[in-house]
């Protein structure tokens, strides 16, 4: 029986097509002599895009604009809860339900990919990199703010927020445009980052001290705030030059290379206590 022109045609076609589609799919690898198959078809998926990071090309990802936005506000919901008489004991449970929620999420998205994903599309212009396979560096930020406010006093713990939200940002961000213009003071710190770090704890310290406890006394319960030009050896201009110090000493140590979310509110207020302990009168 003899096949038509078009029918053998077709055949030929058939399997060409088959052939070249089981050398896309399939995957010929060597390995101890043994050759093994891997079928493309099968590959998990494993990368996940932040989109705004894409939308927006180097210039999130260098300045991380949004996150910095994020991270400075912190310190002014901050300063607005003191001046409305909020119980700053109080303060640490809101934290910690907030940690308790968050680092559920992640214990969810990082086990289910497709949960991860519509995650990091949600609220990728928040997050780093890094932090699509790993967990969110908020938890790092609950964790020290809880600690700050648990066992401080009021000011050290309200300086250890306005370090964390203002003097970080300041340093990471003038770090960023002018580090390579000066020193490094540490493997990833910058002397320019520093000294915008040591600035902004110097005007944190008066705008603090100078303005707001002095103008909202009535927010403030016996032994709450620590410091006072009565209580202690240092005089304003000197504690804030010491709290600047402090601010650009805490943003810059490495310590067993935890989050700095973590470390910059902890360090702070346990070099604070030390000052405020070895100052006073």
């Amino acid at each position: 029986m003899k096949l038509t022109t078009d029918q053998t045609g077709n055949s030929l076609k058939k399997r060409t097509q088959k052939n070249t589609n089981d050398k896309i799919s399939s995957i010929s690898t060597k390995k101890s002599g043994k050759e093994t198959i891997i079928d493309n078809r099968h590959l998990p998926v494993t990368e996940i895009h932040l989109r705004s990071h894409e939308w927006f090309s180097n210039f999130v990802t260098k300045y991380e604009i949004p996150r910095k936005f994020l991270h400075s506000s912190i310190g002014f919901i901050t300063l607005y809860l003191y001046t409305q008489n909020i119980n700053y004991k109080h303060v640490p449970f809101p934290l910690e339900v907030a940690f308790v929620i968050i680092f559920a999420i992640d214990l969810i998205r990082l086990n289910w990919f497709r949960f991860n994903e519509l995650y990091c599309h949600t609220v990728g212009a928040l997050m780093r990199k890094k932090e699509i396979h790993t967990y969110n560096g908020v938890l790092w930020y609950l964790l020290g703010l809880s600690f700050s406010f648990t066992f401080f006093s009021k000011d050290i713990a309200l300086l250890s927020v306005f370090l964390l939200s203002w003097c970080d940002t300041a340093a990471s961000t003038f770090g960023r445009i002018f580090g390579h213009l000066t020193p490094k003071v540490t493997k990833n710190k910058s002397l320019a980052g520093s000294a915008a770090a040591f600035i902004v704890g110097v005007i944190i310290t008066y705008v603090l001290y100078g303005y707001f406890i002095p103008q909202y006394p009535h927010v403030n319960r016996p032994g709450e705030i620590e410091w006072s030009v009565e209580t202690s050896h240092l005089s304003l201009f000197r504690l804030s030059l010491a709290v600047g110090f402090i601010g650009s000493l805490s943003e810059g140590i490495d310590l067993f290379n935890w989050d700095d979310n973590f470390t910059i509110p902890v360090l702070s207020a346990i070099f604070l206590k030390i000052v405020f302990i070895t100052c006073q009168k």
